[in-house]
């Protein structure tokens, strides 16, 4: 993403980049190049691998890392760019909206040329694997009083369910002294592991699974989803897997849709109408979360997204074959 100004700047336009949490925001007033090299870009550089070949045995933090070094280096750079040092009035930490765990790497260069053309080449040369996630803009004053406009791109790569949720580059592009000032940002998003103190007790012989109805009650519609118990072992074992293969919710904060306060609940027993080993409340609406509860004691929130795709209820009724008509606490559809 493109960093906050470490001094003022008065951006006159900011776009938010379209189904991202992340934010691309105003291009500082002053561009203070530092320490610039003498590399000049082949036009064969940037074919670095980048997918995300780390041993899945690192830690989330180190496997995000390494796919931001791998991600900055697989940058195809346009000709003629030389690369820099830092500009340092664009040195100011990253602006995380939604994940507060992100591994980045910047590089910085001159490039010949006007930003609208550097960026045009960058998007017909994209490295292997990314597409085009978004794009941004900032009009701010120079320190002459000068309008200056930069311009911003973003793009992605396929997430690594469960350990990194958004893998990107972001490239920057602004006026310098008849040439472009370009900067490069990888980010790579990682989910802290699950603990595993969350994971269901062993002896689940049962799971009762209990729709809770928030604030847009319908007695005509509620009746329709019903409370039921899975005592078939196969089932049981695939609702204990399911659960156990969720991630960790992305800590930070978030623009979340609205709740009404619906949630499916899962208590895990012992046996049939026995001790709760465990118990899961999946939220619906909202971000997606789930609280846990194992033998009585909270546990950091889960996310209702699954790695295979559908949500989690959705899975959780699937496997039951189990079908609720209406959504727990879900609007009723016009004209019911």
């Amino acid at each position: 993403m493109i960093r906050p100004c470490t001094r003022p700047s008065r951006p006159l336009v900011t776009l938010l980049r379209p189904g991202s949490r992340l934010l691309l925001g105003a291009a500082c007033a002053m561009i203070a190049l530092a320490g610039c090299g003498s590399q000049v870009a082949g036009r064969t550089a940037g074919h670095a691998q980048t997918a995300s070949t780390t041993s899945p045995a690192a830690s989330p933090r180190q496997r995000a890392e390494a796919d931001a070094a791998r991600i900055i280096a697989a940058f195809r750079r346009p000709p003629g760019a030389v690369r820099t040092g830092l500009i340092a009035s664009l040195n100011s930490p990253a602006v995380e909206i939604g994940l507060t765990d992100v591994a980045t790497k910047t590089r910085w260069w001159t490039v010949p040329g006007q930003p609208r053309a550097v960026l045009s080449w960058v998007r017909a040369h994209l490295p292997s694997g990314f597409t085009p996630d978004g794009s941004g803009s900032s009009t701010f004053r120079s320190s002459t009083g000068a309008l200056v406009k930069s311009q911003g791109d973003a793009f992605a790569l396929p997430p690594v369910p469960g350990v990194l949720p958004q893998r990107q580059l972001v490239v920057t592009a602004m006026p310098y002294r008849g040439q472009t000032a370009l900067r490069t940002d990888a980010e790579v998003g990682w989910l802290p592991a699950r603990p595993a103190s969350e994971r269901v007790p062993s002896g689940v012989r049962a799971v009762t699974v209990t729709p809770v109805f928030g604030l847009n009650r319908d007695a005509r519609l509620d009746r329709l989803d019903r409370a039921f118990t899975v005592t078939d072992p196969a089932r049981v074992a695939r609702l204990v897997a399911l659960a156990d293969a969720l991630t960790v919710f992305p800590p930070g904060a978030y623009a979340c849709p609205a709740s009404f306060g619906g949630a499916m609940r899962l208590a895990f027993l012992d046996h049939p109408g026995g001790h709760v080993l465990a118990r899961f409340t999946a939220q619906y609406g909202g971000c997606g979360s789930v609280s846990v509860s194992i033998g009585g004691k909270a546990q950091p929130a889960l996310s209702t997204y699954t790695t295979s795709g559908p949500l989690f209820q959705d899975r959780v009724l699937a496997i039951a074959g189990v079908r609720w008509p209406h959504q727990p606490s879900a609007p009723p559809e016009p004209g019911n």
